[in-house]
């Protein structure tokens, strides 16, 4: 977990991401996190979407990983399964000025 805990925004160059829908609002930092997803490879990073006001979880996630294939089995072994009562959804992330607001 390298890039916890540093300052700045992280370099995400060369990293594959995930978008992680439906989580409960239980699961609401890093370390809830990790023992899903670092099975299926050293991801670099997690960012956990807040409230400004209360500072809640938003229920979703980004995690990035940084070679492709292992993001690839994060999204085949994760995606459907049902984690803390709920089925999470697990796609790769898409950003930028040409994706549709989701």
């Amino acid at each position: 977990m390298s890039d916890f805990g540093r300052a700045g925004p992280p370099d995400i160059r060369d990293t594959y991401s995930l978008l992680v829908l439906n989580i409960t609002f239980r699961m609401s930092t890093a370390d809830d996190l990790f023992p899903l997803f670092d099975k299926y490879g050293k991801f670099v990073d997690v960012f956990i979407p807040r409230d400004r006001r209360t500072g809640d979880s938003w229920g979703y996630a980004f995690v990035r990983y940084k070679y492709a294939d292992e993001t690839q089995k994060a999204v085949d072994k994760l995606d459907g399964r049902v984690v803390d009562g709920r089925e999470i959804m697990v796609q790769f992330a898409k950003y930028g000025p040409d994706v549709e607001r989701m």
